[in-house]
């Protein structure tokens, strides 16, 4: 009977561990999944500014590249 007790008080700690690490894994991966989100977010309004600056440098360029066309136009 001694030894039933050992099996059956193992498998009561190890059910214990078992639950703990879940919990501990579970809260990670919910601060992991909060991190990504965040960094999502953050590459998503840099990838907006980016395009912005794209597009204005595109079109100072080509208000550069007309007026050049009507200097040499009227020179």
């Amino acid at each position: 009977m001694p030894t039933v007790m050992i099996v059956v008080v193992n498998l009561e700690e190890e059910f214990v561990s078992m639950k703990a690490t879940l919990e501990r894994l579970s809260k990670e991966s919910t601060e992991k999944d909060a991190r990504i989100k965040c960094r999502e977010e953050c590459i998503a309004k840099l990838l907006k500014k980016l395009d912005k600056g794209l597009r204005a440098t595109m079109r100072t360029k080509k208000g550069l590249i007309e007026v050049r066309c009507l200097k040499m136009m009227v020179a």
